[in-house]
Formats: C-alpha cells, sequence, structure tokens
C-alpha cells in the first residue's frame, strides 16, 4: 500500500504543472465540444486529434487523449438532454428520461444530475484502478510469449462474443484486421505482403487506419444530410438551474454505486463499451425501482444510472488497455496506437517498466473529472449551436482534418489515399454490418500476435503448441477463448443486448 501511495503522489507531482494542466483543460474542453455533435463518438475524436501528439512527449500525449475521452463520453448527453438526440451513442439511455424531464422544463436539472453522476462514477473508477494496477503488475511477471499471443487472440473472440451483431461477421472482421496487422517486416527480416511497395515495410500505420474506419467512414454517411440533426425548439438555459440539479444526484447514491461496479466490469471486458454499460446500468435501475413505470417518463434515476455507468466505464476500459495490452473499447485502441506511436508497449511490460507513468495516468483522469463538472456547466449549452451548422460545411472542414492528420505520420501522401481507402471500407462495412472496431482491433493486436508467436516458436520449438496447454496461465486464457466463443455461436441472443 505504501508503494502505490508513492507512486500515486509522484505521479500528482508530474500532473500539476503548467504544460499538463493546459492539455488536459485543453482535451477536456475538446471531448465535450465533439461529444455533443450527434454522430461522432469518442474514439472519432481522438483518432482526429491524435496526430496533434505526436510533437509530445508520451505523458503528455496520453493525458491529452484520455481526457478527451473521458469528456467526449460525458459530452453526447447535452443533446441527449436538451434535444433527445445523443451526441454518441454512450448517452443513448441518457436520452429516455433525461429528454422526458426537458419537456417537463427541467432539462437544467438534469443535466445537473449528469453531470453529478458521471463525475462520481469517473472518480470510483479510477479509484478502483489506484488499487489494482500495483497488483496487476506483480501478476503480469508470469505473463511469457505464450500468455501475450493468446491474450492478442482473446481481444478478438471476446468482440464476437458480445457482439449483438451477428459474432460470425465480428470475427471476419477483427481476423481480417489481424492480417493487415502483420503487413511489413517481420523480426525474422522477411518482407511479408508488402507488393513491393516501401511504405508498407512498417506495415500498416495505425493512424491512417483509425481516421479511415472511425471518422473519414461517419463523414461519407453525414453528407447524405442536410444537417447534422434537425434544428429544434430553443432550450431554456440557467446556470443556477445546472447547480441546483446536482444535488438531485446525490438522493441515488445505491443506484450510482451500483452503476459504476457495472461499468467498470463491463469497461474492462474487450469491445464491451461503454454503451452496453450505459443500458445495462439504466435496466439494472429500472428492475430494482419500487416505480418501475416511472423511467422513460422524466425520473431522474434514469439518467443519473447510465450516467454513472457510461463514464465509470472508462477506468475498466483503461485497466485493460494499460494491463494486458487489449483496447477494452474502440476509444482504447485509439489509446493503444498513441502509445505505440511513442514507442511504449502497453500490457504486462509497461506495468512492469512504466509503473509511474501508469499512476500518474490515473492522476491526469481524475483531474479531467473535476475540470469536466465545472467546465461541462458554462460551456455545455453553448456547444449545441453546432447543430445548426450545415454538413456542407462541416463535412469539408472534418475532411481536411482527416488529410492532415493521415499526411502528418510520415509525411507521405501515401497514407492519406491509405485513409480514403479505409474510409470507403469501412462506409460499406457498416452498412453489411461489419464490426469497424473489430477490424482496427485486428490491426493493432496483429503485429503483437505475430511477434508473440514467433518468439513462442523461437522458445519451444516443435513443441509450441504443447507451451500453449502446459502452462496453466495459457491453458486458462486458452479456455476462456474457447468457451467464450462455443457459448456465443450455441445460443440465440447475445450475452448483453439493449433490451437487457
Amino acid at each position: 500500500m505504501h508503494d502505490t501511495l508513492s507512486l500515486f503522489t509522484e505521479g500528482c507531482k508530474t500532473i500539476f504543472a503548467l504544460e499538463p494542466i493546459f492539455w488536459i483543460i485543453l482535451g477536456t474542453a475538446l471531448g465535450l465540444l465533439v461529444g455533443a455533435i450527434p454522430g461522432f463518438t469518442s474514439s472519432m475524436a481522438t483518432g482526429l486529434l491524435l496526430p496533434v501528439t505526436f510533437a509530445m512527449d508520451s505523458l503528455t500525449a496520453l493525458i491529452f487523449l484520455i481526457s478527451v475521452y473521458i469528456s467526449a463520453i460525458y459530452g453526447g448527453s447535452i443533446t441527449a438532454i436538451l434535444l433527445n438526440t445523443p451526441g454518441t451513442p454512450e448517452s443513448s439511455a441518457t436520452s429516455f428520461d433525461g429528454y422526458e424531464m426537458t419537456q417537463k422544463g427541467m432539462g437544467c436539472e438534469a443535466m445537473g444530475i449528469a453531470f453529478c453522476s458521471s463525475a462520481i462514477g469517473g472518480l470510483i473508477s479510477y479509484t478502483v484502478m489506484f488499487f489494482v494496477m500495483k497488483p496487476l503488475a506483480d501478476f503480469a511477471l508470469r505473463f511469457g510469449p505464450p500468455e501475450m499471443f493468446l491474450i492478442a487472440m482473446m481481444g478478438i473472440s471476446v468482440l464476437a462474443a458480445l457482439s449483438t451483431e451477428s459474432p460470425a461477421k465480428t470475427l471476419l472482421a477483427g481476423f481480417f484486421g489481424l492480417l493487415l496487422g502483420t503487413m511489413g517486416i517481420i523480426p525474422t527480416g522477411e518482407w511479408r505482403a508488402t507488393f513491393g511497395c516501401l511504405f508498407l515495410a512498417d506495415g500498416i500505420q495505425v493512424v491512417p487506419a483509425i481516421i479511415g474506419f472511425f471518422a473519414f467512414s461517419e463523414i461519407l454517411s453525414m453528407v447524405s444530410r442536410e444537417n447534422v440533426i434537425k434544428t429544434g425548439e430553443r432550450v431554456q438555459y440557467s446556470i443556477k438551474r445546472i447547480f441546483a440539479g446536482m444535488p438531485m444526484a446525490l438522493k441515488y447514491p445505491v443506484t450510482i454505486l451500483r452503476s459504476s461496479i457495472i461499468g467498470i466490469i463491463i469497461g474492462a471486458i474487450p469491445a464491451a463499451g461503454a454503451s452496453v454499460a450505459a443500458f445495462v446500468g439504466y435496466g439494472e435501475a429500472k428492475r430494482v425501482s419500487k416505480d418501475p413505470e416511472s423511467f422513460g417518463r422524466g425520473n431522474p434515476e434514469g439518467v443519473a444510472a447510465p450516467e454513472a455507468a457510461n463514464n465509470a466505464s472508462t477506468g475498466g476500459a483503461l485497466i485493460t488497455t494499460l494491463a494486458l495490452g487489449i483496447p477494452g473499447s474502440s476509444t482504447c485502441a485509439v489509446l493503444l496506437g498513441a502509445m505505440m506511436i511513442q514507442g511504449l508497449r502497453p500490457g504486462p511490460q509497461i506495468l512492469r517498466e512504466q509503473l509511474p507513468l501508469v499512476y500518474a495516468i490515473i492522476a491526469a483522469a481524475i483531474l479531467s473529472q473535476a475540470i469536466m463538472i465545472f467546465m461541462s456547466v458554462y460551456l455545455g449549452y453553448s456547444f449545441t449551436f453546432l447543430l445548426r451548422i450545415s454538413t456542407k460545411i462541416l463535412a469539408p472542414m472534418l475532411i481536411f482534418f482527416c488529410i492532415v492528420g493521415s499526411f502528418a505520420v510520415r509525411n507521405a501522401a501515401f497514407d492519406v489515399w491509405l485513409m480514403f481507402a479505409f474510409g470507403i471500407l469501412g462506409w460499406f462495412m457498416k452498412r453489411f454490418d461489419y464490426s469497424l472496431p473489430a477490424v482496427v482491433l485486428g490491426i493493432v493486436l496483429g503485429g503483437i500476435a505475430d511477434n508473440e508467436l514467433i518468439r513462442t516458436y523461437a522458445l519451444f520449438g516443435n513443441s509450441t503448441l504443447l507451451a500453449f496447454i502446459q502452462r496453466p496461465l495459457s491453458l486458462v486464457i486458452l479456455a476462456f477463448i474457447v468457451l467464450g466463443l462455443v457459448h456465443r455461436f450455441i445460443r440465440k441472443k447475445p450475452i448483453l443486448t439493449e433490451e437487457a
């Protein structure tokens, strides 16, 4: 415990400097801004802003992107409550009762409840991170090449096991991403699937892939609409009423705590994400309520539950991303790519070698939550002006950022064309219900899985296959993979659905 406190204290000293605080504030503001735009996601926000971090040191880059991630999830609740149009999928459940409260003239109070519940849920999740990261670091010492290979494969299999769509399509998309991730020069010195192109020698660049699949594909869907949303009736706004709404969230401590625990657990499951956490948190609150019929009709508890769950999921997702090197969400896949760009190797290695960095990230996440609760009060409603911008203006602006971001990776036009190709491919994949996060996750994990398999073969030679079943930890991970896939394919419905 003493070591944990020392590490956290050192992380706080690192964070509380002028430059880190500036980037945390900027990241929080940009996350709120992007999150309030319907159709934009936290993964899209972090993907677009990833090139900004190229000139930063590793810690500054990560705390900036994590601040964007945290605040973008909350930002979606602003339009969900005021206009019944969730800015992000994570805020869909918030609109059920939030907009009904707005219809009753309590929109400001609903925003206050959402602010307070989000902050509490996030703080609970980061407190859990504070206590579990050191034990996880000790446990990580047991991970060798066979275990790391299986962990990478588990990331794809979990996607299929929890998919609300076709698990076969999700699994196919994931393995397609794995194939893309294995392109380039491998550790043995051989050139694989480069087709004689020098730009593919380093493999598929993560940044163009992320921007293409998440950002450009969404822009292609956006241009078919005149506006992001239909302009609605102007909502009366009062800062005093928002502050008055915050104590209302404290009337539901059990609900917020339960939703926070749900959010942490679901967030830690790779690819489950904040959307699932919000729906499950909302469903559980309704199930145990003494007045379930009031949900969907403007019950403040129906705002507190999903907001606590979706923000708490960020801590759970970061635990999985940092401790195992498996993105706990599509946004964490972007963060994983950012770490790799900065020369960091997420997973057991970062826990062994960069534990002070991890605790500095936890301190930054807590500070971002504190900043967000005040910033969102004063800036939340003003962000809704973006909803009235025509897509004829907004789309070209976003395409410009996509081009600049892709080009900035290596100053190569090839990466721009690669981004366009991935964007068009992503647009078609969404139309046919193939998982884009699965492809991106596969690209991120492909190189890791490939390298660890080669290392496993170098260590065990002809006994490589036996290594996966003779090592206890490998056998446990393998059992989870097999049981998860078998269970998913033999049942009719996924484990987690919106109806749940």
